[in-house]
């Protein structure tokens, strides 16, 4: 009984707030949820979820929005809808504050370029170094984290369009002849639909 109405709560608020496009959906939701079968009405529901599993993909418009606004930052976009920024705890003058600024400036110039819609998010993973050179002093995935969120909550976009989490602490990055190079600590900010989970 409960899962029934919980299905119910669901159908209601993706009915109430369902654009157009979502509106076939909508209806695919409600013949399953009119099943009375239960095998058949949760097959219904598998299938559903199967077809619709990749979900509506960011569009080409805001692909290009992105690129005329990062046109001039070579090597910061790695992809159509992701950034690497390169940080370092060695370089930084200002080592408390200098990833949160970094991650605050880029997402404000996305938002700029994507405008006021709500159909994208922002999903942030930090990458601590690994290592560390003998007079190094990288950022953690901690410290990382914590400046990741700070950045995030400094753009003003609404808690529930971004995820900050902390991946894997990155390699280090290595000369031809094996010596470091760089600790390598980096983050990584994506572009998502936000009919995806903001999850990595």
């Amino acid at each position: 009984m409960r899962v029934f109405a919980t299905i119910a709560a669901v159908l209601g608020a993706v009915a109430a707030t369902a654009s157009p496009a979502q509106a076939g959906l909508v209806e695919k939701l409600a013949a399953c949820a009119a099943i009375a079968d239960d095998s058949a009405r949760l097959a219904c529901f598998d299938d559903l979820v199967k077809a619709n599993a990749d979900g509506p993909a960011l569009s080409a418009e805001a692909a290009a929005a992105l690129k005329q606004e990062f046109r001039f930052d070579r090597g910061l976009m790695t992809g159509p809808f992701t950034f690497r920024l390169v940080v370092s705890g060695d370089l930084s003058i200002s080592r408390a504050t200098a990833a949160a600024r970094e991650v605050e400036r880029v997402v404000r110039r996305v938002a700029k370029a994507l405008g006021d819609g709500d159909s994208w998010g922002i999903a942030v993973t930090v990458h601590g170094a690994k290592v560390a050179l003998s007079r190094g002093h990288p950022y953690s995935g901690a410290e990382l984290l914590a400046q990741a969120q700070t950045g995030m909550a400094r753009t003003g976009l609404a808690k529930e369009r971004y995820t900050v989490s902390q991946g894997a602490d990155a390699a280090p990055l290595l000369w031809d002849d094996g010596r470091l190079r760089s600790e390598n600590e980096h983050i990584i900010i994506e572009e998502v639909d936000l009919g995806t989970p903001l999850t990595r």
